[in-house]
């Protein structure tokens, strides 16, 4: 079963997937790195790197169509790093959306083999 939906990314250039082909490459590239950047803040108690960094793939995990639980957990990451509040919730959330974020790449894994 699907993970993500891919409806919306794939209705941008409807008769074509090389955008929805384009789009989920990068998200595969790219955020893992952030998400590193992210786990690295955690460690190091740099809550603006932490915020920096869950905003700058904000746009990415909704652009994927990532469930609505793992958006609203990366939401609360940014809202939380960058007020510096719940610290003890923050820990949590980031080993949350890390496993849950690890189970997506999968899912745009399979997706694009499906695309290309």
């Amino acid at each position: 079963m699907k993970i993500c939906n891919l409806d919306y990314l794939k209705s941008v250039t409807p008769g074509s997937n090389a955008f929805a082909i384009q789009v989920i490459k990068l998200f595969l590239q790219d955020t893992p790195i952030e998400i590193e950047k992210i786990k690295a803040g955690l460690t190091n108690s740099n809550y603006e790197e932490i915020y920096k960094n869950a905003h700058k793939i904000k746009p990415s995990v909704s652009m994927v169509g990532s469930p609505k639980e793992v958006y609203d957990t990366l939401l609360k990451i940014n809202e939380f790093s960058k007020a510096e509040i719940n610290m003890d919730q923050l820990k949590d959330l980031i080993h949350f959306f890390d496993t849950e974020i690890s189970k997506i790449y999968i899912d745009l894994e399979e997706s694009l083999k499906e695309m290309e």
